[in-house]
């Protein structure tokens, strides 16, 4: 129960800080998570794996997956024009994070979105 309690809140948050400038807009629901929540998020290298192979079409994707498909382009090619200001700093953090991290996925990612 508590594994699934944290396993949910590890999925709103990394949601919320990754990319979800959309489904936030105005500072609504995902316009509080703080840097630090996002770079503790990001130590979990399964489910940041998982997440990547999920918007590279390589895997099945759960909830989070689907929204960060759609909320991918809103941060790389519109540079998060929708993002509150906290939304803005979460995503710079969060891209600059995967292409260190994972610079191939975030090669794969610039062909995939970007074109």
């Amino acid at each position: 129960q508590a594994v699934r309690h944290q396993c949910n809140q590890v999925t709103l948050l990394l949601a919320a800080s990754a990319f979800l400038c959309v489904a936030g807009q105005g500072g609504g629901l995902f316009g509080n998570v703080n840097p630090a929540q996002v770079q503790r998020l990001l130590l979990d290298r399964q489910y940041v794996t998982s997440q990547l192979n999920c918007v590279l079409d390589r895997a099945q994707c759960d909830q989070v997956g689907r929204q960060l498909k759609v909320a991918i382009p809103e941060v790389l090619v519109r540079q998060c024009r929708s993002c509150n200001p906290q939304q803005a700093r979460n995503a710079r953090f969060i891209v600059n994070y995967i292409k260190n991290s994972y610079p191939q996925e975030w090669s794969e990612i610039q062909s995939k979105y970007l074109g």
